[in-house]
């Protein structure tokens, strides 16, 4: 485990725990990040010992989505960029995923939990999906998976206007499981969740999930791929390049 790092990959007692680590950056995400989530992904899946991925990060952030400077000197223009690489791998994860939530969640901080299975968050959790501001679109297959999961008029106000909501919204919509009050209390939910679940059969947990996602699994991929295609567009466009500009101006 390499605390200096900003994704710390730990597996242990059949958990295998990813968390972003770049508190000082409210765990904004950069392509190296996205690369290590991927590796992390894929090495929990082929790990026969690992029984569930625990996403978290910090008290205060979870994560605050890309870093646009980042993001601006290493855009995700091909197929294999790493951001692609870490959608394909919560899209085929065979291990169920959950996720503790503190702080902001932003962009793909909110779209990844759409990925898990089981979702906790505190009182201190801020989502939002700001695409369209930013002169973008929605990414993670989230333009299928989200009406899907809260319904198309909340998914709808959540995506073009890109507006806020704290836990108890996404809670009463149907995004995660529980709304708790503290970081600590979405410790000690996870712990909960984890206790359970490595004590259930692995195969029994596996079949069912996939029976639970097997309907739509092939539509998500191919949603995935839709919207990244449209995103490389929009990427390049004078829209989304003034929008990124402003915003680091405001940074």
């Amino acid at each position: 485990m390499n605390q200096q790092a900003h994704i710390v990959a730990e597996n242990k007692e059949g958990v295998f725990t990813l968390t972003f680590n770049r508190v000082d950056k409210k765990n904004a995400i950069t392509a190296e990040m996205y690369q290590l989530l991927a590796d992390g992904m894929m090495q929990a899946n082929q790990d026969e010992s690992v029984k569930i991925i625990k996403i978290v990060g910090s008290e205060n952030a979870f994560c605050a989505g890309n870093d646009l400077v980042d993001f601006l000197e290493n855009p995700p223009n091909e197929s294999d960029s790493p951001v692609w690489q870490f959608l394909a791998a919560l899209c085929d994860s065979e291990k169920p995923i959950i996720a503790g939530v503190n702080g902001p969640a932003v962009g793909i901080g909110t779209t990844l939990l759409l990925h898990c299975d089981l979702v906790v968050a505190s009182s201190t959790a801020i989502f939002a999906m700001p695409f369209v501001s930013l002169g973008l679109c929605p990414e993670a297959a989230s333009s299928l998976l989200l009406p899907q999961q809260v319904g198309l008029k909340k998914a709808s106000e959540w995506l073009l206007l890109g507006s806020r909501f704290d836990a108890q919204q996404a809670n009463e919509a149907g995004l995660i499981n529980y709304a708790v009050d503290t970081p600590e209390d979405v410790d000690a939910m996870l712990d909960k969740w984890c206790q359970q679940l490595c004590k259930l059969p692995a195969e029994s947990i596996s079949v069912t999930r996939k029976f639970l996602r097997s309907q739509d699994l092939s539509a998500v991929k191919n949603r995935m791929q839709e919207e990244g295609d449209e995103f490389k567009r929009l990427l390049k466009s004078d829209a989304a390049q003034s929008a990124f500009q402003a915003f680091l101006k405001r940074s």
